[in-house]
C-alpha cells in the first residue's frame, strides 16, 4: 500500500514529492534532473551519462568520491544513479535517522559538483570501457540497434552512453556549462519515501533547489521528427547466437490505451505462461530467453520482443513470433488467459509499495510522467477496465508487416541472410 503522499512545488518550479511510511526503518531519496540522452545534441551524445558518473567525484562540501559515499555506507546505506533517455536520477537509501546526511550529500553533489579535470580524464576512460562492455554484449548491442532502427536520426535512437568521439569532446568546462544549463529547477523532481515528514523534507530541499538555474525546463526534440523506422538493421560478428529484437512503434504514455498495451505485453511475453515463452521455448525449444517489453515516452513508445536463438533455428523462431503476433491481432484472447494476465498485473501492483525504495520509484515515475501521484489502485482500475477486444485492437493497430522493425546481431557465417529473417517475419505477420 502506498504511504501518505504529498507534493509541493518550490519557487523556481522544483517539485518535492514524498510518501510517508512511519512504520519502516528506512529512508530513500532521489534527485531527478529531468533530462537524459534524448535532450542531447548529436555533438554531446553521452554527456548526460558522463555527468552522472562525474557527480560522484566530489562536491562543494565533500571533495572526493570517498567523502561522498563513506558517510552513507558507514550507516548501512547505499548511493547510486542511472541515466535514461528522458531523465537522470541520483538516489540513496539508508536508515531513517541518517536522512539529513543522505539528503545533504545528494543535494550537494547534484547542485555543486566539482568536476575536477583530473577526474574527468580518469572517468572518461571508465566510460569508454563501459561502452566496450555493452558493445561486446550481443543482447545489449541488439537493443541499441533496435533504438536506431525505430528512431533514426533522432536522439532516442542513439546509445545512452554516447561514442568515443563525443566523449573526447567533453572537456571539464564544456561539461560544467552543459550541466548548469540543463539541471534547472523547473525540470527537477526530488522524491523521498520512508520514515519521514514531508514538511521537513521540503525545508531541507529548498536551499539546494535555490542553487539551480531558473527558466523553463529544457524540451527535447519531438520524436515525430525522427522519420520513418528502418525495417532492418544488423551486425554480423563472431558469436554463437542470433540476438533478435522485433520492434514496433507504440503509443505515448498519455494514451488511454496504455493499459491495454500492458495486458497485451503480459499475454505475449511476460512470464512462463506467456504465448511466446510457451510456443518458442516450451513447445519448439527454439530459445532459452524470449520476452516482450514496452517503452513509453511523452510523445512516442515502443513494443519489443527480445530473443536469443540458435542460428540454424532463427528463421523458425521469427516465423513463430510473427504467427503469435498475427493471432492476437486477429482473435481476442480468451477469458481465462485474459483474466490471468490482468490478475497478475494487479497482483504485482499490490506489492509495489513493500519498501521505501519501491515507493520512491513509484512516486517519482508518476510525477515525472503525469504531474501527480497516481495510486496503485487507480492503475489497477484502468487494467480492470480493459477488455479482450481492447487488447486485440491495440495489437491490430501495431502488428503489421509494414510497421515491423527487425534488429539482429548474428554470426558472420550464418546460413541465413539478414534479409531472409525480415522476409520470414513479415510473411508471418
Amino acid at each position: 500500500m502506498l504511504g501518505k503522499t504529498n507534493l509541493t512545488t518550490l519557487d523556481g518550479g522544483c517539485v518535492v514529492v514524498t510518501s510517508e511510511m512511519p512504520g519502516v526503518e528506512s529512508f530513500a531519496i532521489g534527485f531527478d534532473a529531468g533530462v537524459g540522452s534524448r535532450h542531447e545534441p548529436a555533438s554531446a551524445a553521452g554527456w548526460s551519462h558522463f555527468l552522472e558518473h562525474l557527480l560522484f567525484k566530489g562536491s562543494g562540501k565533500r571533495r572526493s568520491t570517498r567523502a561522498i559515499s563513506e558517510p552513507i555506507e558507514s550507516r548501512g546505506g547505499a548511493l547510486n544513479a542511472y541515466t535514461a533517455q528522458d531523465h537522470t536520477f541520483f538516489y540513496a537509501a539508508a536508515p531513517y535517522d541518517a536522512a539529513s546526511v543522505v539528503l545533504d550529500t545528494i543535494g550537494d553533489m547534484f547542485t555543486d559538483p566539482l568536476l575536477p579535470p583530473r577526474e574527468v580524464e580518469r572517468e572518461r576512460g571508465v566510460v569508454l570501457e563501459e561502452i566496450k562492455m555493452y558493445h561486446d554484449d550481443d543482447a545489449a548491442f541488439a537493443s541499441d540497434l533496435a533504438g536506431a532502427a525505430l528512431w533514426p536520426n533522432h536522439p532516442l535512437g542513439r546509445p545512452i552512453l554516447g561514442t568515443p568521439e563525443t566523449l573526447a569532446a567533453a572537456t571539464p568546462d564544456a561539461l560544467s556549462r552543459y550541466r548548469a544549463d540543463r539541471y534547472r529547477a523547473a525540470s527537477t523532481v526530488v522524491a523521498a519515501a520512508g520514515h519521514l515528514r514531508h514538511d521537513r523534507i521540503v525545508d531541507m530541499v529548498a536551499p539546494f533547489a535555490a542553487r539551480l538555474r531558473g527558466g523553463a525546463a529544457v524540451r527535447p526534440r519531438p520524436a515525430a521528427m525522427s522519420g520513418a523506422a528502418r525495417p532492418l538493421v544488423f551486425e554480423q560478428r563472431e558469436t554463437q547466437q542470433v540476438q533478435a529484437v522485433i520492434s514496433f512503434r507504440a503509443m505515448p504514455d498519455s494514451d488511454p490505451r496504455r493499459a491495454a498495451l500492458s495486458v497485451l505485453c503480459h499475454i505475449l511475453g511476460r512470464g512462463m505462461t506467456s504465448r511466446l515463452f510457451m510456443s518458442v521455448r516450451e513447445k519448439l525449444g527454439l530459445a532459452y530467453s524470449i520476452y516482450s517489453e514496452t517503452q513509453l515516452f511523452r510523445d512516442t513508445g515502443a513494443f519489443q520482443i527480445m530473443a536469443g536463438v540458435n542460428p540454424d533455428k532463427s528463421l523458425k523462431a521469427l516465423e513463430t513470433c510473427g504467427r503469435e503476433l498475427r493471432r492476437i491481432a486477429s482473435v481476442s484472447p480468451g477469458k481465462s488467459e485474459f483474466s490471468r494476465a490482468v490478475n497478475c498485473l494487479v497482483g504485482q501492483l499490490r506489492m509495489t509499495g513493500e519498501t521505501s525504495g519501491s515507493q520512491l520509484s513509484w512516486v517519482l515515475d508518476k510525477v515525472r510522467r503525469h504531474g501527480r501521484v497516481e495510486s496503485p489502485g487507480e492503475v489497477a482500475d484502468r487494467l480492470r477496465a480493459v477488455t479482450p477486444d481492447d487488447v486485440k485492437s491495440v495489437a491490430a493497430a501495431m502488428f503489421s508487416p509494414e510497421n515491423v522493425s527487425l534488429s539482429l546481431v548474428m554470426p558472420r557465417d550464418s546460413r541465413f541472410r539478414p534479409e531472409e529473417h525480415l522476409g520470414v517475419l513479415q510473411s508471418a505477420l
